[in-house]
């Protein structure tokens, strides 16, 4: 995976991700709150699950309890640098493994 997107581009594209994860959250009845290029999800538990976007490396970045992965975009999808898993499928894993509501984000 190679990254050959401008700054435009890259930023384009994150943010139509953000998008829907916001949406995401929204119809899972979650508490988010962005603050600039960072995304905070907020459990029912106490737990949060925080995406940031990373412009200079044109990376997104997932972290929770669960772990931290960073992601690229792969031309369809935003990918793990290490696994390949798509930030969707990460996302819902994640979402499982702190026994909160799914997230609908197949697209990601």
């Amino acid at each position: 995976m190679s990254d050959t997107l401008d700054d435009t581009r890259y930023l384009q594209i994150a943010e139509q991700a953000m998008a829907a994860i916001e949406a995401a959250a929204d119809a899972a009845d979650l508490d988010s709150k962005r603050d600039g290029s960072v995304l905070r999800l907020e459990l029912d538990s106490g737990d949060q699950v925080i995406i940031n976007l990373q412009q200079p490396t044109h990376q997104v970045w997932l972290a929770s309890r669960a772990g931290a992965h960073h992601y690229v975009w792969s031309g369809r999808h935003w990918c793990d640098t290490r696994t390949g898993e798509t930030l969707g499928a990460a996302l819902h894993r994640v979402m499982q493994t702190l026994d909160a509501p799914p997230l609908d984000l197949p697209t990601l």
